[in-house]
């Protein structure tokens, strides 16, 4: 018997809000920039409409503002920490971390903000068994 998925495990690997297993996004790799929105319309486990309604994931822009905000804060501060507050290298580090982490900031955003939109539903889950 396969055991059930966490929800963390479930956002940390993109997987279906509804059954934990099937992908959300059709390419794995969150730095393949060709195709960083590509997503499966719907689980090809379960068939869970992954865009239950047009413009969905606007929501998701306001879940990455605060993820990017949060982690520019906390970058701020441990950049400052490490090079005695020096504005330059504050500004410049802390955008070269922002550039490298847009790819996860855009699909956690939408990840997150699926997962807050639905709900798991076990039945979904025996099926995949």
């Amino acid at each position: 018997m396969k055991k059930q998925p966490s929800t963390w495990y479930t956002f940390i690997h993109a997987k279906c809000p509804r059954c934990n297993h099937g992908n959300l996004f059709a390419n794995k790799n969150p730095y393949a920039l060709r195709n960083i929105s590509e997503m499966n319309n719907r689980c090809p486990i379960c068939g869970y409409n992954f865009f239950p309604e047009t413009g969905f994931y606007w929501g998701a822009m306001y879940v990455s503002y605060v993820l990017t905000v949060g982690f520019s804060a906390i970058s701020v501060v441990v950049i400052g920490l490490i090079f005695h507050w020096n504005l330059p290298v504050l500004i410049a580090g802390n955008a070269v971390l922002l550039a490298l982490g847009f790819p996860l900031f855009f699909r956690y955003a939408r990840v997150l903000w699926l997962l807050l939109n639905s709900s798991f539903d076990p039945s979904a889950f025996e099926k995949f068994k």
